[in-house]
């Protein structure tokens, strides 16, 4: 059983949140189990990420999976995999810092899984859990958060591009503040 549409789902231009959906964790494990069965092998850990895996925070209703492969993993080979079954559809490569490469699966223009595919010692894949971590364990992270997302939200209602790039800042932000409040190693 995958997260169904009714469930989730946003055009792919627009941004809304929604309070959190105690579901979306559930949701979330199975959409990760789907990805591991498809990618085989090569998939070295998969991981419900974003704000739907965050309780108590608002979100877009999309869920969104990080799958860690090994580094030199050719782009075919995930491309073919992730798309064997019908319902991924591969977006390209965003690069590393960006989320790696992107599928999504929807219906038509509803997206409502975003996959994202990254080296396993990339940046990106130590990015999405420290983020990931930090918000669900600092109320206060989580909260800074969630109010700029909501200003973004009502500024980007219908650019999806802008929305992303212009919380790129507090996530820079976020990571450094957790990073930094790290004891370090002597």
């Amino acid at each position: 059983m995958r997260a169904k549409s009714g469930d989730l789902g946003l055009e792919k231009s627009e941004v809304r949140l929604v309070p959190h959906d105690p579901r979306w964790v559930a949701l979330g494990e199975l959409e990760c189990a789907r990805v591991v069965e498809l990618l085989g092998e090569i998939a070295v850990a998969v991981v419900h990420i974003g704000s739907t895996s965050v309780p108590d925070l608002e979100a877009k209703p999309i869920l969104d999976i990080v799958a860690a492969v090994p580094d030199q993993t050719p782009i075919d080979e995930v491309v073919a995999r992730l798309g064997s079954a019908g319902d991924y559809v591969y977006e390209g490569n965003m690069g590393d810092h960006a989320g790696g490469l992107l599928f999504v699966r929807g219906e038509g223009d509803v997206r409502t899984v975003h996959v994202h595919v990254v080296g396993r010692s990339s940046r990106a894949w130590e990015d999405y859990l420290r983020f990931r971590a930090h918000l669900v364990n600092d109320p206060e992270a989580r909260q800074r958060y969630e109010s700029v997302k909501r200003v973004l939200a009502e500024r980007f209602a219908h650019d999806r591009p802008g929305y992303t790039l212009s919380k790129g800042a507090i996530i820079e932000e976020l990571l450094k503040e957790e990073e930094d409040s790290r004891p370090q190693a002597r």
